[in-house]
């Protein structure tokens, strides 16, 4: 048996010209990789967009209620909650309870804006109180931050609607539900009061509704003890509820939250690379978490108000 020589292996150079293009495919290669991590990415933050509106905000608006209800508990007991204006946009001014709708001492605040109705109903300016002599106006959300008024369109005729201000406790019986392009009820009679809640109508899931356009109106009527009307603030000059509200000063803050949310991903990406993932896990995750939450809030002030 013969074996082969066993020196040093020997390096062969050939002469001409060297393909060095890449193999056939690589451009759609990477074209497809490209793409497929940009649609991961717009899928995710899609996600988290819904996972917001649709839970997280419901977290928001139940800890901004129950700071209210602490506030306009005090000031009731106090007297000093607000019979009419001025009243600063999101402080509290009432209690309102739907009892067939399961609605239960939703504190409502001043102001039917998008960042108003992130805290819960709010009392339209420019409509006396609710409880006063006249028409009074709260609007409030029926898909995102708690939901307080997705069912307002199951109320029934007949159905009572409680309301606590600092003049009293009234009570208001439902007297019809109207949409978008329905008349309007005749003005109450001289000393009468009339309650309307404003929500948005939509069907299906809750994904489906953001994209609700009908608006719906519940009318309820005092049965008695209408107060004297106080002084009333000038009207919104926004009051379209299902038209997005933008605003320089809500885009100021936005961008302003945006750049934070860059610079906390700038130093979670410097601590993963630095860092043990763990370490950089435990130290970057609530940070980054907490800036896409402010993120996220302050940009939902930029979508219609009743959604």
């Amino acid at each position: 048996m013969t074996l082969a020589p066993t020196g040093p292996a020997r390096t062969e150079v050939h002469h001409g010209e060297i393909d060095a293009s890449p193999p056939p495919g690589h451009e759609d290669r990477q074209v497809r990789v490209v793409g497929g991590r940009a649609l991961l990415g717009v899928s995710l933050l899609l996600g988290w967009v819904l996972l917001y509106l649709l839970v997280l905000s419901d977290f928001e608006q139940n800890h901004a209620q129950n700071v209210l209800y602490g506030e306009l508990r005090t000031q009731l007991a106090e007297g000093t909650a607000p019979t009419g204006a001025p009243v600063d946009p999101g402080a509290p001014v009432a209690l309102l309870s739907i009892p067939s709708l399961d609605v239960d001492d939703l504190v409502v605040v001043e102001g039917t804006r998008s960042r108003q109705l992130q805290d819960g109903p709010g009392h339209r300016p420019g409509t006396v109180l609710p409880g006063q002599q006249g028409v009074s106006v709260v609007a409030g959300r029926s898909v995102s931050y708690g939901r307080p008024f997705a069912r307002l369109p199951e109320a029934e005729r007949g159905a009572r609607v409680v309301v606590t201000t600092a003049q009293g406790e009234f009570t208001y019986v439902v007297s019809g539900i109207r949409r978008d392009g329905d008349p309007m009820p005749a003005p109450p009679a001289a000393g009468a009061g009339r309650l309307t809640l404003v929500t948005a109508a939509g069907k299906g899931s809750q994904v489906s509704r953001l994209q609700s356009s009908e608006t719906v109106y519940v009318d309820a009527v005092l049965s008695s003890g209408a107060v004297a009307a106080g002084p009333r603030s000038g009207t919104d000059p926004r009051p379209e509820l299902l038209e997005p509200h933008v605003d320089s000063g809500t885009l100021a803050e936005l961008a302003l939250a945006l750049q934070l949310l860059l610079l906390v991903l700038a130093g979670f990406a410097w601590s993963w690379s630095r860092w043990s993932r763990r370490a950089a896990w435990i130290a970057g995750a609530p940070a980054v978490l907490g800036a896409l939450w402010l993120a996220s809030s302050i940009g939902a002030r930029l979508l219609p108000a009743l959604l």
